[in-house]
């Protein structure tokens, strides 16, 4: 089994966490979480994962409560490669709409 674990910067407040697990070449499982630094600490504004089995998008609000929205495609291949996309273009919007629901 593979693993790869890494941060990836978008600017010094902004982050991904990310974690891919491979078995024969294949993703068997990954996280790709976006994180701020907020009150001194990063915290977790969302994440694409595998967990339960099924690639989603978990959407995290600062009061607690977490929207899953599953997301349909062909492999976790590809939904790694949705998540990437979307955090990269849309992580911005994630971070706003996390502190305005505070």
């Amino acid at each position: 089994m593979g693993r790869k674990e890494y941060f990836r910067e978008i600017n010094e407040r902004t982050r991904l966490r990310v974690l891919v697990l491979t078995e024969q070449g294949q993703v068997s499982r990954f996280v790709v979480q976006l994180e701020s630094f907020h009150q001194n600490n990063w915290t977790p504004i969302c994440r694409y994962d595998t967990s339960h089995g099924f690639a989603h998008l978990d959407i995290l609000h600062a009061r607690g409560a977490t929207d899953k929205i599953r997301i349909d495609v062909m492999n976790f291949k590809e939904a790694l490669d949705v998540a990437f996309a979307d955090l990269l273009r849309n992580w911005e919007r994630y971070i706003t709409a996390y502190l305005e629901g505070e």
